[in-house]
């Protein structure tokens, strides 16, 4: 409108004046017209065709009345073909580019037959057939622009979609989850969380969750990916899951909250109905075991008080049953009292000998032991009870005028016991040896397995059993590193329980 008011406008002839005026005041009220259609109920597509199309008519009313073939208002069409283009209407740059052709064609002869009064030259005929031409060419790769441009929006559009549905679901997901999930970025502030994480942690912060628990020194450590621990809070008690999701600024962090409260009350119930079974097990067991040595003794008592004459010696059959009872009661004892490992720098050698020699008095066994290790950092009693009822189990079980083998040796990562003896383990019992009260023998009670298990499981020592070829061998094993670890265990367990 600028260039034909101060170009075009002072030199044409009136009517041609006119016009353009008219022509102006026609683009005005279709600006309005466009504007009122956009809050139209007509489509978008629709409504960009209208547009274009009356656009394209506006100009070559603009070319009619601005000089014809030398109107400088012909590139406008080009200009409103590629407009056309720029959006995902595949037809759409194609009537553009008719309709722009057809008014161009009517403006350069309507102008030529109507205000010059002349046929237009071979030379004009040229430049009209190549500016036709020209917005053909420009029409076409606009319509193949617009058609990848369809194609790129369809697919954007599906994305969208699918997101939108994964949202969805996402929402209705975390809104029904009953643990509670939460998203933190790189700072350790909270990025996300579910409805259930809130109502888990009460009052309490994802800070205060972090500051009172093993996660503080986790996140300060970059080495691991995953780490799971339990916290107490309140009546509650959380399992507290962390996954690093990735190096994403805003959601690095992936943290579950499982209320367990209800498992570990269930855990606590079931462990006393296991302590109460044990009790009332090893209440039958004690009261078998004990009646018959008392009956012996109560007959051997009326015995002596009448002065019979009955061939056996009965003071020494009343000392023995008085041992059976004290090593009845004393299995008993070791297998119940807490074990809590005392570490500190035990002789090896001379312990080992004292063990030997106290079976050898009691059981009247051979055994055959080495020692290859001088002094070792463990909890010397818990050493002995282990090798104390091995070697009673190997004595008692080996077959007639055999030796038990017994040696102690190591290198500088770990520590081995051996001990073996003559003789095999029934594959029935074999199975659960180190449960209590599980015995091959008529006489044992079934506890010293059981305790050198437990005794081994509270040092972090492993216990192996190989029974074959006429010979079975026990083997404990200790680390030389576990030795430092154990008595942080004990400073721990003293600290929790005085």
């Amino acid at each position: 409108m600028l260039v034909a008011a101060s170009w075009v406008y002072p030199t044409a002839e009136t009517a041609q004046q006119a016009l353009i005026i008219n022509t102006g005041l026609l683009f005005m009220l279709w600006l309005a017209i466009e504007l009122a259609l956009t809050y139209s109920e007509l489509s978008e597509p629709k409504q960009r065709g209208l547009g274009y199309l009356v656009d394209a008519i506006l100009t070559g009313m603009l070319i009619y009345a601005t000089g014809g073939i030398n109107s400088p208002f012909s590139l406008l069409l080009g200009l409103i073909i590629i407009a056309s283009g720029t959006h995902a209407f595949r037809l759409l740059p194609l009537v553009i580019t008719i309709v722009s052709c057809i008014a161009y064609l009517i403006a350069i002869y309507g102008e030529a037959l109507f205000v010059r009064d002349a046929m237009l030259d071979t030379q004009q005929a040229l430049h009209i057939l190549l500016q036709v031409s020209t917005l053909m060419l420009v029409g076409g790769v606009m319509a193949f622009i617009a058609r990848r441009h369809a194609n790129l929006r369809a697919s954007s559009d599906k994305a969208v979609r699918q997101h939108r549905k994964l949202k969805d679901l996402h929402d209705k997901i975390m809104l029904c989850m009953r643990e509670g999930v939460v998203v933190l970025d790189e700072q350790l502030q909270v990025s996300d969380m579910n409805d259930a994480a809130g109502e888990l942690l009460g009052e309490s912060s994802i800070a205060e969750l972090i500051a009172s628990s093993a996660l503080s020194a986790f996140f300060h450590s970059s080495e691991k990916t995953m780490f799971q621990s339990e916290y107490t809070l309140r009546n509650k008690v959380l399992l507290v899951a962390v996954t690093k999701l990735s190096s994403d600024a805003d959601a690095t962090w992936l943290l579950t909250l499982v209320d367990i409260s209800d498992i570990r009350r269930l855990e606590q119930q079931l462990i006393q109905k296991e302590k109460l079974a044990a009790m009332g097990q090893m209440s039958a067991m004690l009261a078998h075991e004990i009646r018959n040595p008392i009956q012996t003794m109560t007959q051997g008592l009326e015995i002596m008080a009448s002065n019979q004459s009955v061939g056996v010696n009965i003071h020494e059959i009343i000392h023995d049953e008085m041992l059976r009872l004290n090593r009845l009661v004393s299995t008993m004892l070791d297998y119940s009292k807490p074990l809590l490992p005392l570490i500190s720098p035990i002789m090896m050698p001379q312990l080992m000998e004292a063990a030997v020699n106290k079976v050898e008095m009691v059981k009247q066994g051979q055994i055959d032991w080495s020692c290859e290790l001088g002094e070792l950092n463990i909890d010397g009693d818990h050493f002995r009870l282990v090798l104390d009822n091995l070697l009673s189990n190997a004595v008692a079980n080996s077959s007639d005028n055999s030796t038990v083998q017994v040696c102690l040796g190591g290198d500088e990562r770990s520590w081995c016991l051996f001990v073996c003896n003559q003789g095999e383990i029934p594959e029935a019992v074999r199975q659960s040896l180190f449960e209590p009260f599980i015995t091959g023998r008529s006489r044992g009670v079934g506890l010293g397995l059981a305790t050198v298990k437990q005794v081994c499981d509270v040092n972090g020592w492993s216990i192996r059993l190989e029974s074959k070829s006429g010979q079975t061998c026990f083997t404990v094993t200790g680390s030389m590193e576990l030795n430092h670890a154990a008595a942080d265990v004990v400073d721990t367990r003293e600290k929790l329980h005085g």
